[in-house]
């Protein structure tokens, strides 16, 4: 048997309490709460140990796993420590209060191998699981409308946890994330996938005064055929119910999420068609958690780290439309900002060995072999976890631009390395983009980037686009000036042709001033048919040489051809403008060479354990020549599958190989 422990000893921790006593799997040994009312009545009620601290029940050595209670404004500090206590870890709904937090959480999991998963009782019930058979037993390759409420009436002050926006606050997520985790799982379903994500979203809601939503609605497209509306209320009094219908056909559940606990453990789905009705009953007779409790300790007791029914990656998903579906409403909570998250200290531990550190003659400090992309940053706090995270692992090197996130880049960055104090990491800028590509541009973008991170001065520093009507040595006269002033250190381009680019090296070298030390073209094992943007560049196999005999360091983006090489993805990112279209796709890199370097890589990962994707960055990062790729991750998980790839080794064979088949 499991051993439970539960913190708080609120009206959902009794139902969870009440709950266990008929599971098969797991067993009740403490309680802890700050009211010793309620862990008096705990004691005498269920004749458990008791904790009048946290602290105490997570460093009792007899209890194995932890099930959170509290009010989701603490899941994320108190699952934190749950997870360092080596417990594992049952969550309420929601899990954080935003995907940031979801995301730290998950990866500490994963990191710790402890089984985590987030408390959408619904999720392990034989109603849900009949539900989803209907489903897709009379509504497959059909239009599918799913409909969902969930709504009730809070008489309450501002100060009481639904209405203040200090503890989570408003309808969304307190109970607008079961329509949402619903709508997405009945999607999954129906295209045969665990839970699916909608590609568009767009919502409308009331706000208090104090700026959290007493109502929520959301219309959700899936695609073509499948849509969905949700809606959540505090304010308000709904159905509660969910409804799935195609044509004159629907199918109806009342209380979905109660899964009958009301109707005396008797739950209902109602097939309605041609005025017919048809209806299945779903009769439970263990608690309602008590199948949510079994499915946990049978994955603690068989060694996983995650359920089926509630997969890492499925509420990393939700957690993100929830983030999505406040955002469009203009919902702000104290925990979405830096300076009053808990993030505003660093969660990590100090830098470790998982990213070697190599010293090029240009700099002072030590660089790392992938360089961190600032351009895929949500939101402040999104910024500040990824920073964290890539400079834990021994990461040094940010790459940022005068353009990237309108500004916000540059002051995310600066302002997270002012936080932390960090005098070891590299700043590459860049600037002078299309259309203001001019040398009397460069030095006031230079100085308003600087300004926005409140730093000193740039690290490396590139152009990021040529024009061609601009003489080279008016360029390097200007990169000088600068570099003269301290704005900058090491000169580079990005997206230079080679000539050009030659050329102005070969005019610095005359007039005795600083050249292009660094180049960020774009290269890959998959090589550019088009460019990608309008003004972008590629490396050819001349440019390589000349890079690799003039010692020049090459920083390339798309290194992993923008997603061209991705054979699964195993944690869904959010929706991002960067991301390429099917046509895009093929414009840029669909061309028979490209889609057999593809297939090669393909075999070449499955001999050596990896994801093809990893394959395309190990090639970069193993040619021999000086090169940095950019990665831009949007989740750690995605980083950490970038540091996986610096490791991966690839012989001179492989990499002929992979390039050439031979």
């Amino acid at each position: 048997m499991v051993k439970w422990g539960v913190i708080s000893t609120g009206t959902i921790s009794k139902a969870f309490c009440d709950s266990i006593r008929y599971s098969k799997e797991g067993k009740l040994v403490a309680v802890a709460s700050r009211s010793s009312k309620n862990l008096k009545h705990f004691s005498d009620k269920y004749g458990v140990a008791t904790y009048d601290s946290y602290d105490a029940l997570l460093n009792d050595s007899a209890i194995d796993a932890i099930y959170i209670g509290t009010p989701h404004s603490s899941h994320f500090d108190l699952s934190l420590k749950t997870l360092r206590c080596g417990k594992h870890l049952l969550c309420e709904k929601p899990m954080t209060m935003n995907s940031t937090e979801a995301m730290i959480l998950l990866n500490e999991a994963r990191r710790l191998n402890l089984f985590f998963m987030e408390a959408f009782m619904y999720r392990c019930h034989p109603l849900t699981h009949k539900m989803l058979e209907l489903v897709k037993q009379e509504f497959s390759d059909q239009e599918v409308l799913i409909e969902s409420s969930f709504g009730f009436t809070a008489d309450v002050d501002e100060k009481h946890r639904l209405k203040n926006p200090e503890l989570g606050g408003g309808s969304i997520l307190d109970i607008g994330c079961y329509p949402l985790s619903m709508a997405r799982l009945i999607a999954g379903s129906l295209v045969e996938n665990s839970f699916a994500d909608p590609l568009k979203i767009s919502a409308s809601g009331e706000l208090s005064s104090n700026n959290i939503d007493l109502n929520a609605k959301a219309e959700l497209e899936f695609g073509s055929k499948i849509k969905a509306s949700i809606k959540s209320a505090i304010n308000e009094e709904y159905e509660n119910s969910l409804r799935i219908s195609s044509g004159n056909k629907q199918i109806f559940l009342k209380e979905p999420w109660h899964c009958g606990q009301f109707q005396g453990q008797k739950a209902e789905i109602k097939i309605l068609e041609d005025n017919q009705e048809k209806v299945i009953e779903v009769i439970d007779d263990v608690g309602l958690f008590t199948r949510e409790i079994d499915e946990a300790s049978s994955c603690i007791k068989a060694g996983k780290i995650e359920s089926k029914f509630m997969s890492h990656s499925d509420s990393l998903s939700n957690s993100i439309w929830l983030d999505k579906w406040l955002n469009e409403l203009g919902v702000v909570y104290p925990a979405n900002s830096i300076n009053t998250s808990s993030l505003k200290s660093s969660v990590f531990s100090k830098p470790s060995k998982d990213l070697r550190s190599i010293k090029i003659p240009e700099l002072d400090k030590e660089i790392s072999p992938i360089v961190f992309g600032c351009d895929n940053q949500i939101n402040e706090i999104h910024a500040f976890a990824m920073f964290d995270y890539y400079y834990s692992k021994g990461g040094k090197v940010f790459d940022t631009a005068y353009i990237y996130n309108h500004g916000l880049s540059d002051k995310y960055l600066g302002d997270w390395i002012n936080s932390r104090g960090l005098k070891d990491v590299v700043v590459l800028g860049k600037g002078a983009h299309t259309p203001d590509c001019f040398p009397e541009k460069i030095r006031p973008q230079i100085e308003e980037s600087l300004s926005r991170g409140n730093i000193d001065k740039l690290d490396i520093y590139c152009l990021h686009r040529d024009n061609l009507d601009v003489p080279v040595n008016e360029f390097i006269d200007a990169l000088n000036e600068c570099k003269k002033d301290g704005l900058i250190d090491v000169l580079g381009a990005s997206n230079w042709a080679l000539e050009r680019f030659k050329s102005a090296n070969d005019y610095a070298h005359e007039q005795q001033k600083a050249g292009f030390k660094v180049l960020s073209n774009n290269f890959s094992l998959a090589r550019m048919i088009e460019p990608v943007w309008p003004g972008c560049f590629s490396c050819d196999e001349a440019y390589l040489k000349y890079l690799k005999d003039n010692n020049i360091h090459l920083f390339p983006w798309s290194s992993q051809a923008r997603g061209f090489f991705v054979n699964q993805v195993e944690f869904a990112a959010n929706e991002h403008f960067a991301n390429p279209t099917d046509e895009e796709e093929k414009r840029v890199w669909h061309d028979e060479l490209n889609l057999a370097r593809r297939d090669r890589a393909i075999e070449l990962a499955k001999e050596k354990g990896c994801q093809p994707i990893q394959i395309a960055l190990s090639y970069v990062v193993n040619l021999e020549i000086s090169a940095y790729p950019l990665v831009g991750p949007r989740n750690f998980f995605e980083l950490d599958s970038c540091i996986d790839a610096t490791n991966i080794e690839l012989s001179t064979e492989d990499l002929r190989y992979l390039e050439t088949g031979n």
